[in-house]
C-alpha cells in the first residue's frame, strides 16, 4: 500500500514537472512574439491562461510530495542521490549521442523536432532528466538539515492560508480543464503530425494528457479537502 502510494505520487510529480515545462515553453514563445502568436487559437482564447495550469501543477507537486511521504526502506542512499545521478547520465547521453539537442531537455514542446535517428537517445535522456528531478523533489527535505527545517517552517506559515490555497487550486484546475479541451480540440482540427507550425503537433497529444492528469489529480485533492486536512 505504501509503495503503491509512493509510485503514484512520484508519477504525479513527474507529470507536473513536464506540464510546467510545456506551459513555460509555450508562454515564453507567446510573450516573445509580443502576444501576436496565439497558441491553440481559436480554441484557447488567451495564451496567458497557461499560467493557471502551471500553478495547478506546482500545487499538485506539493500535494503529491506530502502524500508520498511514507516510510520505505532506502537502498543505501537517499532518493535525491539517485536523482542527481539520473540527471547527470541524461546530460552525458545527450552530449555523447545528440549534442545538438541538449537544449531541448528543458523545452519539451520541441520534442518532435528531435525525433529521428537519435529518437531513442532523446527519449531516454528526457526520461532520465525528468525522473531525476522527480526523485530530487520527492526527497528535497533531506538535501540538508537547514533546508528541511525551512520547509517545515514554511508549512506552518501556510497553515493560515489553507482555505485560500484550496480555492486557488480549485480555480486553476477548472481553468486547466478548459485548456485541456482547447488543446485537444486544436489537435483534432489540425492533426498531430503536421510538423509545420510553430508548435510541434506531436507534443499537443502529450500536453493534453499532462493537462488531463493535472486537472483530475488537482480536483481530487480539492474534493478530499487536502489543504484543510494536511496543513
Amino acid at each position: 500500500m505504501a509503495l503503491g502510494r509512493k509510485i503514484l505520487c512520484l508519477a504525479i510529480i513527474f507529470n507536473s514537472i513536464l506540464n510546467m515545462l510545456f506551459a513555460g515553453d509555450i508562454l515564453y514563445m507567446f510573450y516573445l512574439s509580443g502576444s501576436k502568436w496565439r497558441p491553440y487559437w481559436p480554441y484557447l482564447l488567451d495564451g496567458s491562461l497557461l499560467w493557471f495550469t502551471s500553478i495547478a501543477s506546482f500545487l499538485n507537486i506539493i500535494t503529491a510530495k506530502i502524500l508520498g511521504s511514507v516510510d520505505l526502506k532506502r537502498i543505501k542512499f537517499h532518493h535525491y542521490f539517485y536523482g542527481f545521478i539520473s540527471v547527470l547520465i541524461s546530460f552525458i547521453f545527450m552530449i555523447m549521442f545528440a549534442p545538438t539537442y541538449l537544449f531541448i531537455l528543458l523545452m519539451p514542446t520541441l520534442i518532435s523536432n528531435a525525433y529521428g535517428s537519435t529518437s531513442m537517445t532523446v527519449s531516454a535522456a528526457f526520461f532520465l532528466a525528468y525522473g531525476g528531478m522527480t526523485l530530487i523533489i520527492d526527497d528535497i527535505q533531506d538535501l540538508s538539515l537547514r533546508l528541511g527545517k525551512a520547509l517545515d517552517a514554511l508549512k506552518r506559515k501556510l497553515h493560515r492560508f489553507r482555505r485560500t490555497l484550496e480555492m486557488i487550486h480549485f480555480c486553476c484546475c477548472i481553468t486547466s480543464i478548459y485548456v485541456t479541451l482547447s488543446v485537444f480540440s486544436w489537435a483534432l482540427a489540425n492533426g498531430f503530425h503536421l510538423g509545420e507550425l510553430m508548435l510541434p503537433e506531436i507534443s499537443a497529444g502529450i500536453f493534453t494528457l499532462n493537462l488531463l492528469i493535472t486537472s483530475i489529480w488537482g480536483l481530487g485533492m480539492v474534493k478530499k479537502r487536502f489543504w484543510l486536512m494536511n496543513l
